[in-house]
């Protein structure tokens, strides 16, 4: 992905998806994800790629414009985003979006060796 707002945009959309689950792990947002993403790019399928690029514009930059936002996903505050999230579950085009985010959310999530070290113990 290119550009500062794209990245910008697919770092909040993914990071709400797994806000942190407990005192023992982390938030998706407090996890480093560089080596990631370079991964991600390199082997993931290209439809998955081309998937989280169309949820990162449609989602993040459309949904909240179409809800009566004034702003895209990364300049509204936390509340805000996750009503966003919770009603473009309900919508038919944003609910397959936002199951491609998920999926790589967790990808991400647990690459991380701190968290697959604290799951699997």
């Amino acid at each position: 992905m290119s550009g500062t707002w794209s990245h910008r945009t697919r770092e909040v959309l993914i990071s709400a998806m797994i806000p942190k689950p407990g005192p023992s792990l982390p938030g998706l947002g407090e996890l480093e994800l560089e080596d990631f993403w370079v991964r991600f790019e390199v082997t993931a399928p290209w439809h998955l790629r081309l998937a989280l690029r169309w949820a990162t514009c449609l989602v993040g930059g459309m949904l909240p414009l179409l809800l009566g936002y004034r702003a895209t996903l990364p300049k509204l505050t936390p509340a805000a985003r996750e009503e966003v999230l919770q009603r473009g579950h309900r919508l038919p085009l944003f609910q397959d979006l936002l199951m491609v985010v998920k999926v790589v959310a967790c990808l991400a999530y647990f690459d991380a060796d701190g968290v697959q070290a604290q799951v699997r113990s």
